[in-house]
């Protein structure tokens, strides 16, 4: 598996415990279509499918910018301070969480809760997916960092897979705790609780390991040049 991949893999297993404390009320208050297994399953996969949808356009969007920071040669800079913000994450816990929207942004967050609240009793397939789809709009710290990790990618494609598996690494949690909160048990959750800043400390030090350009294979490629480094040296 690619390195970044699997680096966005484990920073959403690592903040599995920030996921249950976030998006676990909303997981618990969405009614389930029917009281059988399957139909809660379903519903389960559909909301957790509308958040994954909209992390994968989120990080399509960001790698479409981090291809530019290639162009400007400042992606490696992004991957560095992004790196050193994940530690400082680890050392001031809720520092991410600090970065609160305001003016216009604030004013369509409080829509979009609007919105969400309005749906949350509906359990229609596709209200449920959209449910889950707004649901991954909300302003997250854990989503801060791995949007910020998907901004070391250079193209859409690498920063929606980066995503994808950042949201993968969410969804055992997420799943175990609507499907049955006895699943996840007091012990587990303090583990969870734990292992998370060691995780997340992991995942901060790669991502500035890629940015230093040590050549390393896999952990820190040597510096790639960009179209016009290419136009010039010929």
């Amino acid at each position: 598996m690619d390195p970044m991949l699997a680096t966005a893999l484990v920073l959403g297993a690592a903040g599995s415990a920030h996921c249950i404390g976030m998006c676990g009320p909303i997981a618990l208050a969405v009614p389930s279509p029917g009281r059988g297994f399957r139909a809660r399953l379903q519903s389960t996969l559909l909301l957790n499918g509308g958040r994954l949808a909209t992390y994968v356009l989120l990080g399509a969007a960001i790698g479409t910018f981090g291809h530019g920071l290639r162009l400007a040669g400042l992606q490696q800079v992004v991957s560095i301070a992004a790196g050193v913000l994940l530690l400082l994450s680890v050392l001031i816990p809720g520092l991410l969480q600090r970065f609160s929207p305001t003016g216009r942004l604030s004013i369509g967050i409080a829509r979009l809760r609007s919105a969400l609240a309005r749906n949350l009793k509906r359990t229609a397939p596709e209200a449920l997916f959209l449910t889950g789809a707004l649901n991954g709009l909300l302003p997250c710290g854990l989503l801060y960092a791995a949007l910020l990790g998907a901004s070391t990618n250079t193209t859409a494609m690498d920063g929606a897979l980066f995503m994808l598996f950042f949201g993968l690494g969410t969804w055992p949690a997420l799943i175990a705790l609507r499907m049955g909160g006895d699943m996840i048990g007091d012990n587990t959750r303090v583990w969870l609780r734990k292992v998370s800043p060691v995780l997340v400390s992991m995942v901060a030090v790669l991502m500035i390991l890629r940015g230093l350009e040590l050549g390393i294979p896999y952990i820190s490629p040597g510096k790639v040049m960009t179209p016009a480094e290419v136009t010039v040296c010929h």
